[in-house]
């Protein structure tokens, strides 16, 4: 059994959690609505687009789920989300074999905190009604999109 979390074998601290044999990743997106519409951006690994998601990333060590949330908003799409309460979550197995699972929060209001972030011509953050989501969706959205009809559940939540 081997695994790496938060420093590599120099004790160098490391932004992100490796994936390695038998544990899972923990990730967290947020699921952020405004007008019955639903935040999404582009993503890109490697520089190749791998589809449309939510802004969200991984749960770091000590981290509530909402905090965790908060800091991946404000860090990748420049906004500050408030009013949040549990979501669903999603199992992930990609077909490099790597496995994750993914916890959503709802966030109910924002705040843009930074217009670069928030307007940047690569990521392309769009707001997308429930019913005309945009093609292709990253896995854990598309795997969310599987178990959960989102357009009923979280308009009965705004």
């Amino acid at each position: 059994m081997r695994y790496t979390v938060g420093s590599n074998i120099l004790g160098e601290k490391m932004d992100e959690m490796m994936l390695v044999d038998n544990f899972v990743a923990s990730a967290v997106a947020a699921l952020v609505i405004n007008n019955e519409q639903l935040l999404l951006g582009r993503r890109f690994e490697n520089n190749q687009f791998t589809g449309w998601q939510c802004p969200g990333g991984y749960l770091q060590k000590g981290e509530t789920i909402e905090q965790a949330a908060s800091r991946h908003c404000l860090q990748k799409a420049g906004i500050e989300i408030v009013d949040l309460s549990p979501g669903p979550y999603s199992n992930n197995l990609f077909l490099d074999q790597s496995h994750t699972t993914t916890l959503y929060v709802i966030a109910r209001k924002y705040k843009i905190q930074n217009n670069s972030l928030y307007e940047s011509k690569s990521i392309q953050w769009s707001w997308f009604d429930f019913d005309e989501l945009p093609e292709p969706l990253f896995l854990p959205l598309k795997n969310l999109l599987k178990q959960y009809d989102l357009s009923v559940r979280l308009s009965k939540l705004t």
